[in-house]
């Protein structure tokens, strides 16, 4: 009788209740602690991009008050360049209608030039409109007097008939209104309302500017570009702004219930209770600063030297809320366990971990699966070192070069065998050779350290580079392996000098702007007063620069002004100073130089110039003078500021005195 022979698969199937049990009684815990991870570590995730998220918001935010800020900066300054043109003037001391054509004449101009504003007007004690100059789709037109208005009853009259002479009411931001409607389309508006003054210095007049401020809305939207929800609140909690345009001036529309507190109601207590904060309800992230519109010298550039502007508001209409919101979608948009290869990733370690569990159960295969894991993870590491996207150098002691991978062999044109065997300070060049010698420390140090610096390629040029260092000190400190990697950023160092570039010359002309101008001139000023040297400051201004824009047009304008500043950095020194402050301004600081001799050279410039017409491409000879104002470093003038000004006050005189000459403030003669 034969002996029955067992099936292979009968003895597994006998020993499967053995193998299963503790299996599934362990794979149940370890998936209950995995659950349990993932949980924590998505919480950790979203915890961090929610925290992005936030900073982006208050960069945007900071972003969005500069430029809230900048426009009514603007307005402002311009209500009060209108407000001083001497037909203004004219026509308030001698009203009549040859002073009246000129004015409108002249309005009718500026409002072209200044296409911001809807409306300029002049207005009597008595409300009365005097004149107004609409801007229109087909450019600024005059308004017949038949046409003209009384706003006697309107807000903003109200307020401007208070004003003393020189002060400017800024009014809330609403909707222009016209014959008690709400003009259509809708015309988003701040009015600037300054008090002008006769011969007598009482007041005489309103000067009423309606700013447009579309605009400066719309490029408040823009700056929130990626998802990001802009929205502008009044100190009533309605909306200025919204990403939904039908949500906008509800208490102007009848629509009381189109506000923040209606719509969020928490979040509208917290911006009640403080000026700043970040809130989320329903998974969406919110973001809000208020701002006093009317506070325009706080996160504006060009208000350094502003003192006072003379602007009156009632500050509860101009306090604005900046609200920004991110929704769930929009913050999570980049999580990485949203990607597909994440959640493929994740599937597949659940897979690995549910198999190396039950492995775990039998040694034998673990080992098996260890030793081909190891072999794997080895062939990664490879591979990741060899074709990583930035160059990696292995080294070891004495910065002795042991491996290096393809990356840096492509960005630096040598072979392996090239390099292989030499030491990593080999490849420096001589003026940077310290630099690398620091690295070399730090890696004996055994500390990591990062540093810019240049390598030579195998073709004998230089490429900069970024190297970053670490290494791997046994017990007796003596350097086993160092790693360094180097990326190539000569793009960037391209694109850092072109910025420096952009940030500190005049694009026109080449010259310094007024920012770097104050670099170099504080500079130089410590160093005059410390030596106790003199400084001679002078301001130049091309006379009746606007007739050569308006008869040659601007192209040769441009010309002109460029022409200037060549001619006049070829006769300069190279200590020497020269900057356009804008439009036909130049500004120069002449060290080492006294009073007589700065006198002197501005006499050559204003000469030099003279003789030297610009000629344009159509064979056409355009001459122009100069005026320039001198001041010199003096005990009365003791800082940078009084000696600018002095020069200034010196233009002036010799603008008002004939033009094309050279004057020297009082405090310096």
């Amino acid at each position: 009788m034969k002996a029955q022979r067992v099936s292979p698969n009968v003895e597994l199937s006998a020993q499967k209740p053995r193998v299963l049990v503790p299996f599934l009684g362990g794979l149940l815990l370890l998936g209950t602690a995995l659950v349990f991870l993932c949980w924590l570590a998505k919480s950790l995730y979203d915890r961090g991009l929610q925290q992005r998220a936030y900073d982006r918001h208050a960069h945007l935010i900071g972003a969005a008050r500069t430029l809230i800020h900048e426009h009514i900066l603007k307005a402002v300054q311009d209500t009060h360049q209108i407000s001083v043109i001497p037909s203004v003037k004219n026509y308030l001391v001698n009203p009549g209608d040859a002073t009246r054509s000129r004015l409108v004449e002249t309005l009718v101009a500026t409002s072209d030039i200044h296409s911001r504003y809807d409306q300029i007007r002049l207005i009597d004690l008595e409300g009365r409109e005097l004149i107004r100059i609409n801007q229109g789709p087909a450019g600024a037109q005059a308004v017949s007097q038949a046409a003209l208005q009384n706003k006697f009853n309107r807000y903003y009259v109200q307020a401007g008939l208070k004003l003393p002479p020189g002060q400017v009411y800024l009014s809330p931001l609403d909707l222009n209104i016209e014959h008690g409607e709400v003009e259509m389309p809708f015309k988003p508006t701040l009015r600037l309302v300054r008090m002008l003054s006769g011969d007598d210095g009482m007041p005489a007049a309103l000067l009423v500017l309606n700013f447009n401020v579309a605009g400066m809305l719309n490029q408040l939207i823009e700056l929130f570009a990626w998802g990001d929800r802009a929205m502008l609140v009044n100190s009533e909690g309605y909306w200025l702004v919204n990403h939904d345009p039908a949500n906008e001036w509800g208490w102007l529309l009848g629509r009381p219930e189109l506000n923040v507190e209606q719509w969020q109601p928490a979040l509208w207590q917290q911006i009640q209770a403080q000026p700043a904060g970040v809130a989320q309800h329903a998974g969406s992230l919110f973001s809000f600063a208020t701002i006093n519109a009317a506070d325009i010298y706080r996160d504006t550039s060009n208000a350094r030297y502003l003192r006072d502007l003379g602007l009156i508001t009632v500050l509860n209409e101009l306090t604005w809320t900046i609200l920004v919101e991110s929704d769930r979608h929009h913050w999570q948009a980049r999580a990485v366990y949203h990607r597909g290869w994440f959640q493929a990733g994740l599937a597949g370690l659940g897979v690995l971990l549910v198999l190396g569990w039950y492995f775990a159960a039998q040694n034998r295969q673990h080992r098996r699966y260890s030793r081909a894991l190891r072999r794997q993870q080895l062939n990664v590491f490879r591979d990741l070192y060899e074709n990583a996207p930035v160059g990696y150098v292995t080294l070891g002691e004495g910065g002795l070069i042991t491996n290096v991978n393809v990356r840096l062999l492509e960005d630096l044109g040598y072979t392996r065998e090239d390099l292989i065997g030499k030491r990593l300070i080999d490849l420096a060049p001589q003026a940077h050779r310290h630099e690398v010698e620091a690295l070399l420390v730090s890696l004996d140090d055994g500390e990591g350290a990062q540093q810019r610096t240049r390598l030579k390629r195998g073709d004998g040029s230089q490429l900069e580079v970024l190297c970053n260092v670490s290494s791997s000190l046994p017990e007796q400190k003596t350097l086993q392996i160092g790693r360094c990697s180097v990326q190539d950023i000569s793009r960037q160092a391209a694109l850092e000098q072109r910025l420096r570039q952009l940030a500190e010359r005049d694009p026109l002309t080449g010259l310094a702007n007024r920012r770097f101008f104050d670099v170099l001139a504080d500079r130089e000023w410590e160093r005059a007063t410390r030596r106790d040297t003199p400084v001679v400051a002078m301001v130049m201004d091309i006379d009746f620069f606007k007739r050569v824009n308006d008869t040659h047009g601007h192209d040769v304008g441009d010309q002109v002004l460029k022409l200037l500043a060549d001619t006049c950095s070829r006769e300069l020194r190279a200590t020497d100073i020269l900057a356009r402050f804008g439009g036909e301004e130049f500004v120069l600081l002449i060290p080492d130089t006294t009073l007589e001799q700065g006198v002197q050279k501005a006499d050559v410039l204003r000469a030099l110039l003279a003789r030297t017409p610009l000629l344009t491409a159509s064979g056409e000879k355009v001459s122009f003078t100069v005026s320039l104002g001198v001041a010199v470093r003096s005990p009365r003038l003791q800082s940078l500021e009084r000696l600018l000004k002095a020069a200034d006050r010196a233009l002036y005189r010799a603008k008002h005195s004939g033009r094309n000459r050279v004057c020297v403030d009082g405090e310096a003669e």
